[in-house]
């Protein structure tokens, strides 16, 4: 019971860490397509924030990456002999006790209310779109008959994962092994719990949180085109290739118009990466820092804060 609470109260906010994601394109094909990757000689781009003679390096990611991709991890190697810390980007995960609490007190938000599905509570537009979408995942519609517009979306995007070979944990893993391997400290920059965030949004009315699902299947329909030419792109560090085929999620800019905590947690994720940042300069450098594209590069995003308050960034 207490591992249900936790795959579902927190799968929910999946989307609060911010990912490769989507602009609503055309309808997806019907197949699936196996892409074969090759690393290149080249690496994934590195920004170098500089304040006082002290350095710190940025390396950005897109996510997801597809299953076992291939990547040039020398440029990586290098960097890591010169730094003695490096620090992941802040992490949304729901506590053991929160968990808990959270399925005994509140499980029924996660449903339709009772003698109704989805498609049931759902605006007629958005279930057509569900439908469309569960074609071509192969998945049944009534997969997702019991579940709340939220977790819906929040199933959707992890079932287009699987279909797809997409992971979540790359490159992040891989980094923290190269790491480690060298004697490295990892550390993540702050970890947020996201019960008070999945109670505020699960209580909005179906036909506000169906907005999530509509936005759901926008990313599925781009990432089914651009995920592998964003991460081709990103192996090599062609900033231009991946401005050309990553966009910022469109769910996870639906939780955060529509509740307030995961407003605040947006913020924080900002505020705290250029805290660790800033932290790390004060201290003379030598930290690498891991930071999602999309935060990094959006018009008030961790670059564009830094330059603010007088940190000089180059790169890549």
């Amino acid at each position: 019971m207490w591992r249900r609470a936790f795959v579902l109260a927190g799968g929910i906010f999946v989307g609060l860490a911010p990912t490769h994601a989507a602009q609503p394109p055309p309808a997806p094909s019907s197949g699936v397509e196996t892409v074969i990757v090759t690393a290149s000689e080249r690496g994934p781009a590195v920004w170098h924030a500089t304040k006082d003679g002290a350095d710190v390096a940025i390396l950005g990611i897109v996510e997801p990456l597809p299953d076992n991709f291939v990547w040039n991890t020398k440029p990586l190697a290098a960097t890591l002999g010169t730094v003695h810390r490096v620090l992941l980007p802040p992490e949304i995960r729901m506590g053991v006790f929160s968990g808990v609490w959270f399925y005994l007190t509140k499980s029924d938000l996660l449903h339709p209310p009772a003698n109704k599905t989805l498609r049931d509570i759902l605006d007629p537009g958005v279930a057509n779109d569900l439908t469309r979408i569960c074609d071509f995942l192969r998945e049944r519609e009534d997969r997702y008959s019991d579940n709340s517009p939220i977790l819906a979306a929040m199933r959707l995007g992890s079932d287009f994962r699987h279909v797809d070979y997409l992971t979540t944990h790359e490159p992040e893993d891989t980094i923290a092994a190269l790491a480690r391997a060298r004697h490295v400290a990892v550390h993540r920059i702050a970890t947020y719990d996201l019960v008070s965030s999945a109670e505020d949004l699960l209580k909005l009315p179906p036909s506000i949180t169906g907005e999530c699902i509509e936005a759901e299947i926008s990313d599925i329909d781009y990432q089914s085109r651009h995920v592998a030419a964003a991460a081709n792109a990103w192996a090599i560090g062609d900033t231009a290739g991946m401005r050309a085929n990553w966009a910022p999620s469109n769910y996870y800019n639906c939780l955060v118009q529509l509740s307030p905590q995961a407003t605040s947690i947006d913020a924080r994720y900002v505020d705290d990466t250029v805290a660790a940042i800033d932290g790390a300069l004060s201290d003379g450098g030598h930290t690498l820092v891991v930071v999602n594209i999309g935060m990094l590069l959006r018009k008030d995003g961790v670059l564009a804060r830094l330059r603010a308050a007088g940190v000089s960034v180059a790169g890549p």
